[in-house]
C-alpha cells in the first residue's frame, strides 16, 4: 500500500510539473531603451507575450574580443 501511494504523489508531481513548463514561453530579441527601470525590448519573430504580462529576464553577455 505504501509503494501505491508513494508512487501516486510521485506520478502527481510529475504532471504538476509538466504543467507548469507547458505554460512558458520563450520569445527573444533586443533591449532597445532603457529608461529608468523600464526596458523597451525589439521581439525577433512572432511570441505570444502581450503588455502587462509578468516576465524573466536573463542578460547574456556578448563576447568580448581581445588584441594585440
Amino acid at each position: 500500500m505504501r509503494k501505491k501511494l508513494t508512487s501516486l504523489v510521485m506520478a502527481l508531481f510529475f504532471t504538476v510539473g509538466l504543467a507548469g513548463v507547458s505554460v512558458a514561453g520563450k520569445c527573444k530579441g533586443d533591449v532597445v531603451k532603457n529608461e529608468g527601470g523600464e526596458l523597451v525590448i525589439k521581439l525577433k519573430g512572432d511570441c505570444k507575450a502581450k503588455a502587462g504580462d509578468s516576465v524573466k529576464i536573463k542578460v547574456k553577455a556578448a563576447a568580448k574580443v581581445e588584441g594585440c
